[in-house]
């Protein structure tokens, strides 16, 4: 009985181990949304792609923006602007009539926006959506980061933040 017990054991040992070491050596991209006035945080993996965006209703006329993003190692860029408005596209210096306004914009590591006035702004990470209003409230400065870290620190941290 042993005998077969012992062969069993060392896979399974050998299972744990090779389970741990993914955990800690495979790397994930996450981008970082933390509330610089509230001391609130959130982590959320982008997957491969490393793309994100900001959605929101801009202020002055009351259209629908969004901005598209994308983590290459640890910084960020904005890839582009998207919108249908015609006023939109003006007020941001856009001269021609489409959807997509396409950027190569390097951000860096992290930058940092206000939470705007009207509602519906938020964060689309891949079809997860994150309304804003469950991090901040109307202008609070929110920073966004890019890490790169272990697959287990991740887990390790979403564990302890709930």
């Amino acid at each position: 009985m042993k005998l077969t017990t012992r062969p069993l054991l060392l896979v399974i040992g050998i299972l744990i181990l090779a389970g741990g070491i993914f955990l800690f050596v495979k790397k994930v991209t996450v981008l970082q949304v933390k509330n610089l006035n509230h001391s609130r945080t959130l982590r959320i993996s982008t997957g491969p792609s490393g793309a994100f965006s900001i959605f929101y209703i801009n202020s002055i006329y009351d259209e629908p923006v969004s901005e598209e993003f994308q983590i290459k190692g640890d910084t960020i860029i904005l890839k582009g602007v998207r919108t249908k408005s015609p006023a939109v596209m003006g007020y941001y210096g856009f001269d021609d009539n489409k959807e997509l306004h396409p950027m190569n914009k390097n951000l860096g590591a992290s930058f940092i926006f206000k939470k705007g006035m009207v509602e519906g702004q938020g964060l689309r990470i891949g079809e997860k959506k994150i309304f804003l209003n469950e991090i901040g409230e109307k202008g609070d400065s929110i920073q966004l980061s890019a890490e790169f870290m272990s697959l287990g620190n991740y887990l390790l941290l979403i564990l302890c933040n709930n």
